[in-house]
């Protein structure tokens, strides 16, 4: 293997403990604990009749998982019992309809494009609850238009049947599978044991076939990972030939989920330079197999319809990681989903389970927190994510899109990317502001410069205050809407 040539004391300067993935901006701890099912009916009227031309995501959350992940941040509830998943199910539907009658009074269609179901652990759904889920969904929009359905499945609950009737029966034509890694001590570490052979039995040539994207998620930073273990990973991904290969950095935060210390009982984490030393890894042994860097989290096959999309700038990041197809916008059902309207509306359900039934049964949308945007907040927006999708922005973008003088309206923060551009990380011309081949593995700082709430001065400190007051505030709403 070539020896990985990293400047340390450069990632060490620019190191930060709390990383923001800017898969929305504003980020969703500064959206207002005042918005609320009443805003959110209003955002809907408002957005959505004059972008019926703009293709929508239909994001369905299913929070469930059999087993606990030690890595795991997201809202999910561990089962094995489905009478719980069955109740679920009941107000998912009553979401549904309360949804698309608002929308049917107030004579909205939705033009959908793209359908996801994610989680927890959407397989955990039986053959028979995912039909009826996708049946009503049928009823309720115009699938014709739908172009890419993803069911993220757990590896370890399907088989090359149930794959095949997801794609055959249900209409799934993108799969994506929480890989994570091969290694067995760091599956070990984090509770989640899934042996390579189990993708090898069920990565049939028919499911190849059916599916015209197979992705699979690798995190980076989990106990027990080194560059030796990563480069073993990375040639059983060549082998196994995923047409996409998503990358996450695993976020460590035992104030959110107590249980996660449990990785590190053995050891510490890779630091920041060792997390490095991994993504060059990857970045090594990926393109050696025939994979297209596209984007910063992304590596996909040459025939997959995300290196298309890249190559087109016709992709964009978003919560459910980098989509082809352009601007994602996107309305969500279940707890804790996001919503977000193109440049003018985010919101959120609520997580917990109990309160997000309460609301339906109240007849209201189960909203907890949400933003309206500003045309500061839609242009930042704009320049966060065209450097998370594209690795960079042009100028002529913003002037046709928000007619600004790009170079004028971020001057300060241009400026203030000298000793970025000095350090070899950013390149500033006439036309855009571009990451270089160095640069990519360092888009969050670069991202970061441009956020106007957390500014890279803002220190970790006063971030974590931020986000304790923003729990006090979440907590006041949910005990409001159990009322």
């Amino acid at each position: 293997m070539t020896k990985i040539l990293l400047d340390a004391n450069l990632i060490k300067k620019y190191h930060q403990d709390i990383v923001f993935n800017y898969a929305e901006y504003p980020t969703c701890d500064h959206w207002s604990f005042d918005f609320n099912s009443e805003d959110y009916k209003k955002s809907l009227v408002d957005w959505l009749p004059k972008n019926s031309d703009k293709k929508i995501t239909f994001y369905v959350h299913i929070p469930f998982c059999e087993q606990l992940c030690w890595f795991c941040t997201c809202s999910k509830t561990i089962t094995k019992d489905y009478d719980k998943v069955k109740d679920y199910l009941k107000f998912l539907h009553l979401e549904l309809d309360l949804l698309f009658n608002f929308l049917n009074e107030n004579n909205i269609k939705l033009n959908v494009g793209t359908v996801y179901f994610g989680g927890g652990s959407p397989t955990i759904l039986n053959r028979e609850d995912l039909k009826k889920l996708v049946d009503k969904l049928k009823t309720l929009f115009d699938w014709s238009n739908v172009g890419n359905f993803t069911v993220e499945s757990d590896p370890r609950r399907v088989d090359e049947d149930r794959l095949i009737y997801n794609a055959e029966v249900c209409g799934a034509n993108r799969i994506s599978f929480g890989m994570q890694d091969f290694d067995e001590n760091v599956q070990r570490r984090v509770n989640r044991i899934q042996p390579a052979e189990l993708f090898e039995k069920i990565l049939t040539k028919k499911v190849r076939k059916l599916y015209k994207t197979i992705a699979f998620d690798l995190l980076i930073g989990q106990p027990g990972q080194t560059p030796e273990t990563m480069a073993r990973t990375c040639d059983k991904i060549n082998e196994l030939k995923p047409t996409l290969v998503q990358l996450s950095l695993m976020a460590y935060k035992p104030w959110v989920a107590k249980y996660s210390i449990k990785m590190v009982a053995e050891g510490p984490l890779p630091d920041f330079l060792e997390r490095k030393e991994l993504m060059a890894v990857i970045h090594e042994k990926l393109t050696e197999g025939g994979y297209v860097r596209v984007g910063w989290e992304s590596y996909a096959l040459p025939d997959d319809p995300m290196t298309k999309a890249f190559n087109d700038r016709s992709t964009w990041y978003a919560a459910t990681g980098h989509q082809p197809g352009g601007r994602v916008n996107y309305i969500a059902v279940g707890s804790s989903s996001k919503m977000n309207l193109g440049d003018d509306y985010y919101a959120q359900n609520f997580y917990d389970i109990h309160t997000w039934k309460t609301c339906l049964e109240k007849g209201k949308f189960p909203i907890f927190r949400g933003m309206k945007l500003n045309k500061d907040d839609s242009i930042r927006q704009h320049a966060t994510q065209h450097i998370k999708s594209f690795l960079g922005f042009q100028f002529k973008y913003f002037k046709e899109n928000f007619n600004i003088d790009a170079k004028e309206y971020f001057k300060k923060e241009i400026e203030s990317l000298s000793q970025m551009i000095k350090d070899g990380i950013v390149e500033v011309t006439e036309t855009e502001v571009r990451l270089t081949e160095i640069g990519v593995d360092f888009s969050q700082n670069v991202a970061n410069v441009f956020d106007k709430y957390d500014p890279p001065h803002k220190t970790d400190k006063d971030r974590l205050a931020h986000i304790e007051k923003a729990k006090l505030a979440q907590a006041r709403v949910q005990e409001q809407a159990l009322k």
